[in-house]
């Protein structure tokens, strides 16, 4: 009997991860990475805090746009299938129409050290290359 309770609760985890997933990207969203993360550089990597920047009053459209610069809400964002549409390089590529922007560096420079030197809520973020790059 152990067994048989064993087997249905791994076929029903299982059904769950592979189909579930998906009914529960739509119901509750995706969500932003928690911690830190290291988002790697051809030469230097740069750390990142989702939650130190929402923590401060950054909304994900600040950073995360579509096509035509107008900001994702929570709302576009939670109805995505996966992150690979919010990550820079997905449009910021040799196919970008601004060839200064072409590569993810020149969009999170332009992007990053602009807010940074602005401020949110009263807060500047570092503007040195050892405020947000790691050494390798």
């Amino acid at each position: 009997m152990k067994k048989i309770c064993l087997m249905a609760l791994l076929i029903a985890s299982t059904t769950w991860l592979f189909a579930g997933l998906s009914v529960g990207s739509e119901a509750t969203g995706m969500k932003a990475p928690e911690g830190e993360m290291i988002i790697e550089g051809e030469k230097k990597s740069a750390r990142f805090s989702h939650t130190v920047h929402l923590n401060l009053g950054v909304d994900c459209g600040q950073c995360h746009h579509g096509s035509e610069k107008q900001p994702l809400t929570d709302k576009d964002i939670a109805a995505m299938e996966n992150n690979l549409q919010l990550r820079c390089a997905s449009c910021h590529n040799k196919d970008f129409v601004n060839p200064k922007l072409q590569t993810p560096k020149a969009a999170f420079h332009a992007r990053c050290k602009e807010c940074h030197k602005k401020g949110v809520n009263d807060k500047k973020g570092p503007t040195k290359c050892t405020g947000c790059h790691v050494k390798k």
